[in-house]
């Protein structure tokens, strides 16, 4: 990601902008979801000596929440740069 703090205002903006509506979009959601879902049922699907499988599965799981995170990231920081400075 490009750094935020040096952005233009209106670049900050638009990138706001696209996060919020990817992160709205019912398809993102739902393939968001299915992916989620399949992770957690594959997890618990994993026998119990089967740690290294069951702690890749947990990392794919928190990267795709780390993913998601980066969106709103974009989002707060247009927030945050949008409050007046004696906030």
């Amino acid at each position: 990601m490009s750094d935020l703090e040096n952005m233009e205002m209106g670049e900050v903006r638009a990138k706001a902008d696209q996060a919020r509506a990817t992160l709205s979009n019912p398809i993102f959601q739902e393939a968001f979801q299915m992916m989620n879902q399949g992770i957690v049922d594959q997890l618990l699907a994993t026998p119990a000596e089967a740690s290294v499988e069951r702690e890749r599965l947990f990392s794919m799981f928190k990267a795709g929440q780390m993913f998601v995170n980066q969106f709103a990231s974009l989002v707060n920081n247009l927030e945050l740069r949008s409050q007046p400075e004696g906030d």
